[in-house]
């Protein structure tokens, strides 16, 4: 593990969102991140959210001191002038999933820009729903299929995702939790998000940090220069992070950043 220490001028920072900048005890967002994102932003950091959750889901966010907002594991990116980038899922995809769905293979949570839905509820689900402080409506999955489908939610466990991979032909697929894994458009995913991010804004790879705590996550360390797993954060995460801070309830995202020069004490 390095010291913290980091040699480049930070200039963007990253968040996640579900167990990194909200608390899975609380499902709102510590008063300490509150601070070290007003800090950063007057130090000159911009400030991103990014997460698998769509745009209806994030009320907890602190809005007002981020300056853009990757959604959908970053299938839709948006800022306050409007959308700057969105793709939505391949519609022979989505027709296999559901059919998969009805045939009572798992249960699956469909997301579009204006909802979600779920195909009904399970213990995985329930699971899911108790964990991020979260109620799905169950919906017909058919609804799907002539909508703009930017992200899954398929509710398989880990070994068990075989089922969805082969069939489907565009797809690609990332693991936050055992309850599910996130499905969206083979090209997607975080990493090509943030580059993205960074290009508009004019801004090096090296010159960013990224905080998460899930699978989901990796794509967006692999691309900035400075990453941070939370304490509370899945092995897998810690061991390919630059930092390893507290938990999301012990002021990890505000010790990391004064540990690394970025804000004051």
């Amino acid at each position: 593990m390095s010291e913290w220490k980091i040699d480049q001028n930070i200039k963007a920072a990253f968040f996640d969102a579900d167990g990194t900048m909200i608390s899975f005890a609380t499902h709102r967002v510590p008063e300490s991140t509150l601070v070290a994102l007003r800090e950063l932003r007057q130090n000159g950091v911009k400030c991103f959210l990014c997460t698998g959750r769509a745009p209806y889901t994030v009320e907890e966010v602190p809005l007002d001191s981020l300056e853009a907002f990757i959604l959908f594991n970053g299938q839709f990116i948006l800022n306050r002038d409007g959308i700057l980038y969105q793709e939505t899922m391949d519609k022979a995809d989505i027709a296999t999933i559901v059919g998969q769905v009805q045939a009572g293979m798992y249960q699956c949570l469909f997301m579009t820009a204006e909802r979600m839905f779920v195909s009904g509820h399970d213990d995985l689900v329930r699971s899911i729903e108790a964990r991020v402080g979260l109620t799905y409506e169950e919906d017909d999955p058919a609804l799907a299929l002539d909508a703009d489908i930017y992200q899954l939610n398929v509710f398989l466990e880990p070994g068990q995702t075989d089922v969805v991979k082969q069939a489907c032909n565009s797809i690609k697929m990332t693991r936050w939790t055992r309850e599910f894994v996130d499905v969206f458009p083979r090209g997607g995913g975080k990493d090509r998000a943030v580059r993205k991010v960074l290009d508009l804004y004019g801004i090096t790879p090296d010159e960013a940090i990224a905080f998460g705590d899930g699978g989901n996550d990796l794509g967006m360390f692999g691309v900035c220069g400075t990453s941070v797993a939370m304490g509370n954060g899945n092995p897998e995460v810690k061991e390919q992070a630059d930092f390893v801070t507290d938990d999301v309830d012990r002021d990890g995202i505000y010790n990391a950043c004064v540990r690394l020069g970025l804000i004051g004490r």
